[in-house]
C-alpha cells in the first residue's frame, strides 16, 4: 500500500512539471521575433532648376534619355509555423504586367472660320474701282507693271469673289525678281492732313499642294497684310506705312483694316502678300476684293506714329549702285554672323541676346533705295528678300530675347537656320552680279 501511494505521488509530480514547461515554451515561441531590418526608401535627387540668366540664350536639348530605374524586389519574410487567417496579398510587381493605355490619336483640327470683320470706314469710300469690277485701273502693281493683271470672275470661280463679278489676286513669288506682291492705289483728293483714316479690304488665301481650288491642301507659309501710307507711297516697309499683322485666312474671307493719321494730302492703300516662312507648295494666291479707304469712326484710336527707340526699316534713299553693293555686303556679314552665333548655341554654348539682337537690329536698319533702274531691279529685290526673309524667320528668337532670354528649341533653331541659308543663297549671287556690273 505504501509503495502504491508513492507511485501515485511520483506520477502526479511528473505530470505537474510537464504542464509548467509547455506554457513556457509557447511564450518563448510567441515572443521570439525575427530581427526586422527596415527597408530604406530611395529618395530621388531633387533637380533644382537654375534660373536662366537674363537675356541669355541657351540650347534646349531636343531629346532627354533618362534611364528608367529597374524596380527593386522587396523580400518579405513569411512566417513558416504560425498560420495566418489574413488573405495573402498578391505581389503586383510579379503579377501580370499592367497594360499601358493605347496612345490616343489626335484628330486634325477643324477649320477655323475667319474672325468677324472690323468696322468699315465712316463716310464715303475714297477709292476708285474698289472691287475691281472695272479691271485694274487705277490700281498699280509694284514691280509688276503699271496695273493689275490677275483677276477672278464670279462665273468661273465664285468662291474667289467676295461680291460683284470680279476680284483681283496675287500669285506667290516664283522667281528671284520679286520677294512680295503689292497692289496699291494712291488717293490725292478729299484727304485732310491730321485726320484719321481707315483702310480695309477682304482677303482670302489659297495655298495648296493639290489642284482642288476649293480647299488648301498642305498649305504653306503664304500670308497677307494691309497697309496705309500717310504720304501716298507704295512701299509697305516705309516708316510712313502702318500695317496690319500678317493673316492667313485659308479658304475663308476675312476683313482686315488699319488706321493712321494723314500727314499730307495724299494717302495710299497697299494690299501685300508674301512668304513668311520657307514652306511654299505649288499654289499660293492671295485674293482681294471690296477694298475701302475713308475716315475712321470717331471712336477709333488712330495707329500712332512710331515714337520709340526700336529699330525701324528706313525710308528709301536715292539709288546708287555702289551704295547698294556696300549695303548688300553689310547685310551678308550680319546674316552670316547671326548664323554663326546660332550654330555655336546649337553646339552647346550659351550666347547673349545682346550680340544676337545687334545683328537683328542691323538687318532692320539696312538701307532701302528708291528710283532703282530696271537693270538693277532683280539684284535689288534679291537684297530686299534676303533682309525680309532673315527678319521673318528669326523673329521668334528676337521675341525670346525681348522677353528676357531663355531656352531656344531645336524647332526654332531649324526655322531660323533655314531662313539664314535661304537669304544667303539669294544674296550672294546678287552680290556677285552687282560686282560684275560695277566691273570688280
Amino acid at each position: 500500500m505504501k509503495k502504491f501511494t508513492c507511485l501515485i505521488i511520483t506520477c502526479c509530480l511528473f505530470l505537474l512539471m510537464g504542464c509548467q514547461e509547455a506554457p513556457a515554451a509557447e511564450i518563448a515561441g510567441a515572443t521570439e521575433q525575427p530581427d526586422v531590418v527596415p527597408t530604406e526608401t530611395a529618395v530621388p535627387p531633387t533637380n533644382t532648376a537654375v534660373p536662366t540668366e537674363t537675356a541669355t540664350l541657351t540650347a534646349v536639348p531636343t531629346e532627354t534619355n533618362t534611364p528608367t530605374p529597374e524596380p527593386t524586389a522587396t523580400n518579405t519574410a513569411a512566417p513558416t509555423e504560425t498560420p495566418t487567417t489574413e488573405p495573402t496579398a498578391t505581389n503586383t510587381a510579379t503579377a501580370t504586367p499592367t497594360e499601358m493605355p493605347a496612345t490616343a490619336t489626335t484628330a486634325p483640327p477643324a477649320p477655323v472660320s475667319a474672325p468677324p470683320p472690323a468696322p468699315a470706314p465712316a463716310g464715303p469710300n475714297l477709292l476708285v474701282n474698289p472691287g475691281f469690277e472695272l479691271g485694274g485701273e487705277p490700281w498699280e502693281a509694284h514691280h509688276a507693271g503699271p496695273t493689275i493683271q490677275h483677276f477672278y470672275g464670279a462665273g468661273d470661280n465664285p468662291q474667289f469673289v467676295h461680291s460683284g463679278q470680279m476680284a483681283a489676286f496675287q500669285l506667290g513669288p516664283t522667281s528671284s525678281t520679286t520677294f512680295h506682291n503689292i497692289y496699291y492705289q494712291v488717293v490725292s483728293t478729299n484727304v485732310t492732313p491730321g485726320a484719321t483714316y481707315r483702310a480695309g479690304a477682304w482677303v482670302k488665301i489659297w495655298s495648296s499642294s493639290g489642284e482642288d481650288r476649293t480647299i488648301s491642301e498642305n498649305p504653306g507659309d503664304f500670308s497677307a497684310r494691309l497697309c496705309i501710307n500717310t504720304f501716298g507711297e507704295g512701299d509697305p516697309n516705309s516708316a510712313k506705312s502702318f500695317c496690319t499683322g500678317f493673316v492667313r485666312p485659308l479658304d475663308a474671307w476675312q476683313f482686315i483694316s488699319v488706321d493712321a493719321i494723314a500727314e499730307s494730302e495724299r494717302l495710299s492703300i497697299l494690299l501685300v502678300s508674301q512668304y513668311v516662312g520657307p514652306n511654299s507648295p505649288a499654289h499660293n494666291e492671295a485674293i482681294w476684293d471690296d477694298a475701302t479707304l475713308g475716315t475712321a469712326p470717331s471712336s477709333a484710336t488712330a495707329t500712332p506714329n512710331p515714337v520709340s527707340n526700336d529699330p525701324v526699316r528706313p525710308n528709301p534713299i536715292a539709288f546708287s549702285p555702289t551704295a547698294l553693293r556696300d549695303s548688300m555686303n553689310g547685310v551678308r556679314s550680319t546674316i552670316e554672323q547671326a548664323g554663326g552665333l546660332l550654330d555655336r548655341l546649337f553646339n552647346g554654348e550659351n550666347q547673349t541676346c545682346v550680340e544676337y539682337q545687334g545683328y537683328y537690329d542691323d538687318a532692320i536698319r539696312s538701307a532701302t533705295y528708291s528710283g532703282v533702274p530696271d537693270d538693277w531691279a532683280g539684284i535689288y529685290n534679291d537684297y530686299i528678300f534676303a533682309v525680309e526673309n532673315f527678319l521673318a524667320t528669326n523673329e521668334s528668337i528676337n521675341a525670346l530675347c525681348d522677353g528676357g532670354g531663355g531656352g531656344l528649341s531645336g524647332l526654332n533653331y531649324g526655322v531660323a537656320r533655314t531662313g539664314i541659308n535661304d537669304s544667303l543663297n539669294r544674296l550672294i549671287p546678287a552680290i556677285e552680279a552687282a560686282n560684275a556690273k560695277l566691273g570688280g
